[in-house]
Order: C-alpha cells, then sequence, then structure tokens
C-alpha cells in the first residue's frame, strides 16, 4: 500500500497513494460533507466575529473603511479556522493529515507547482475571461477591480506584508487543504468505483471547482476561478500529493500580487 521514500521526500517518510474513486469497503475516512459544512461554517462565523470586535476596537466604521491590516485578519480568522476543520477532520474522522488528504511533499513539487500557478494566471485565465468579457460586453476593469481595491490597501509596509503572508502564502496552503483535501476527497470517495472511476474523479473536480469558484462571490471571476480549480485538483489527483496544487495556488496568487503591487 504504501513505499519507503528516500531524503528527496520532505515529509512524510512514507508515500501514501490515493485510494481508488468511490465508495471502499472498510473505508477509514470518515470525513465528509458534514466536516465541510461545519467547516465552512464556522469560518464565516469567526470572519464576521473578528471584523465585528475590529469594528468595535477601531473607529473604522465599516468593512471597505479598514486598512490592510485589518481586512487580513478577517481573512486570517477565516483561514485559521478552515484549517483546523480539515486537522479535526483526520484527527477524529481519518487517520493524518498524510495519509488522509496526501499531505507529503517533495522538493521538485515547489518550482513545479510554481510554474502551474504562473501559467495559470498568464495564459488560462486570459483565455478564460476574455471571451466571457466579449460576449456579455464586460468592461475589462471590472475583472480585476476587486484584486485592484484589496492591494490599494497596503499603502504601508504592514499592509504589504499583512498582504503577502494572508493572500500569497496562507490562502492557499487553507484553501488547498480544504477545497481540494477535505470536499474534493469527500466527493471522490462517493459513488460506485466498480463502474466508472474516470467519472467520478471527474465529476468531483468539476463540483469541488464550482464550490470553490463559488465561494469567493466574484460573479465576473466565476469562469477563470472554475478553470484555475480544476487545474488545481487535477495537479492533486495526478501528482497524487496535495504540496504541488498548494505551490501552483501560491504561485498563482503570487502573480497577482506581484502585477498589483509592483508592476503598477
Amino acid at each position: 500500500m504504501s513505499d519507503v521514500v528516500g531524503s528527496e521526500n520532505i515529509f512524510p517518510r512514507e508515500q501514501y497513494r490515493f485510494p481508488q474513486p468511490g465508495r471502499l469497503e472498510d473505508d477509514w475516512r470518515k470525513w465528509g460533507f458534514g466536516q465541510v459544512i461545519v467547516g465552512y461554517g464556522l469560518s464565516l462565523v469567526a470572519s464576521i466575529v473578528t471584523l465585528s470586535l475590529i469594528l468595535e476596537l477601531t473607529n473604522y466604521g465599516k468593512w471597505d473603511d479598514l486598512p490592510m491590516w485589518g481586512v487580513s485578519l478577517v481573512g486570517l480568522s477565516q483561514q485559521i479556522v478552515l484549517i483546523l476543520a480539515v486537522v479535526i477532520s483526520a484527527g477524529s474522522f481519518g487517520i493524518s493529515l498524510q495519509k488522509d488528504f496526501l499531505l507529503q511533499s517533495k522538493k521538485s513539487d515547489v518550482g513545479k507547482g510554481l510554474c502551474y500557478g504562473i501559467a495559470a494566471q498568464y495564459l488560462v485565465v486570459p483565455v478564460v475571461t476574455y471571451p466571457f468579457i466579449w460576449i456579455f460586453d464586460i468592461d475589462a476593469n471590472r475583472i480585476s477591480e476587486p484584486a485592484r481595491e484589496l492591494s490599494d490597501k497596503a499603502t504601508s509596509p504592514i499592509g504589504v506584508i499583512a498582504i503577502i503572508l494572508t493572500v500569497g502564502l496562507l490562502a492557499p496552503f487553507a484553501e488547498e487543504l480544504f477545497f481540494r483535501g477535505l470536499l474534493y476527497g469527500s466527493i471522490r470517495k462517493r459513488g460506485d468505483s466498480a463502474r466508472n472511476q474516470k467519472l467520478i474523479v471527474w465529476t468531483s473536480v468539476v463540483i469541488s471547482s464550482a464550490i470553490f469558484s463559488a465561494i469567493h462571490f466574484q460573479l465576473l471571476l466565476f469562469p477563470a476561478l472554475f478553470v484555475v480549480g480544476m487545474i488545481f485538483a487535477l495537479i492533486y489527483e495526478r501528482s497524487g500529493r496535495l504540496a504541488p496544487a498548494i505551490w501552483a495556488h501560491v504561485g498563482f496568487n503570487a502573480t497577482t500580487l506581484f502585477s498589483l503591487l509592483v508592476l503598477d
């Protein structure tokens, strides 16, 4: 079931593999959609509570008034809860993060993942987005407006550090753990594995990516985020490790931050 891996592997020493898609007899993974719903629901509660505390303890009147450090704290609270949801799911309803969600890495995953993410940003997003803009006659500036509004808040060194840490590093880790690990895994382990395993995988990729795109609440970015979510899920599936998808997500977000903070 497992192979012993040499020094190329960063963690763990034992290389776990994806179980076959579909329902398994005596499946040790007892987590599922219940943990997904509760985890995401609690993450929203955490962000709302954090926002309310910041507004109560400061002179800022509403979300739009918050500086970058405040926005980052709200995002941080949500990201921490998403991570905890996966950690608790593995600890209480599975075996470990490594075995349940393939949280394992090789040194080569960093470079490959970053290249995938940068390519997705520069190649895939325009290919998906511009036909959408042309068909519905949308102002192209509206597509980047949410990200630009966020980066405009980073007006101090603390703000720049905050947006890099939360958007560039922590968000990819939290979202890949939750949406690829827990959500994608919950869908992937359902269905009749004896019929069509490829269908189960592709159904899981599409559904999890649609949910991933929808929860960003940015209608104009839905097509691009949907396709990018599929890319991350396929990287996870094909590599059998979550790390390449995490690094791809880091590369994707970092490319956006670089364009907004440095090039603009």
